[in-house]
C-alpha cells in the first residue's frame, strides 16, 4: 500500500546557462538546489532542459537527486521530471527513478506532485 508524506522547499539557487535560439524556439539550461521542510526535511540538487516557443508549446525535463528525512527514514532517491505544455494542455510527471533509493529509500519508487506555493507530494512504495 502507498504511503503519502508532505512538505515544502524553497530554492536555495535557479542558475541558467546562456539561452540557445532554434529558429522560433529557445532554450536554456538551469541548475538549482532546494530546502525541505515540514514532513519531510533534508535538500535536493536539480539538472534542468527548458525549452519553448513564445505564445506557443514548452518542455521541461530534469533530472533531481533529493536527500530527505521523512517517516524515521533518511537516504536518498532520483526524480525525473517531464512537463509539456501548449494552449490549454498541461502535462506533468515526476516519477521516482527505479532503483535510484539508497539508505532507508532502497527499494523505493513512486511519483511526486508539485503543488501551487511549492508545496510538494511523495506518494510512495518501498520494496519489503
Amino acid at each position: 500500500m502507498s504511503k503519502r508524506v508532505t512538505g515544502a522547499f524553497t530554492f536555495d539557487t535557479w542558475e541558467g546557462d546562456e539561452v540557445i535560439r532554434w529558429d522560433e524556439a529557445q532554450a536554456q539550461r538551469r541548475k538549482g538546489a532546494k530546502t525541505f521542510t515540514g514532513e519531510m526535511t533534508g535538500t535536493s540538487v536539480l539538472e534542468a532542459i527548458m525549452c519553448g516557443v513564445e505564445g506557443g508549446p514548452a518542455v521541461y525535463v530534469a533530472i533531481e537527486k533529493l536527500d530527505l528525512e521523512f517517516h524515521g527514514m533518511k537516504g536518498s532517491f532520483m526524480l525525473a521530471h517531464r512537463s509539456m505544455a501548449h494552449g490549454d494542455d498541461h502535462r506533468k510527471s515526476l516519477d521516482i527513478v527505479p532503483g535510484s533509493g539508497t539508505g532507508d529509500f532502497k527499494g523505493i519508487s513512486g511519483t511526486a506532485e508539485i503543488l501551487p506555493g511549492h508545496d510538494f507530494v511523495v506518494d510512495y512504495d518501498l520494496e519489503s
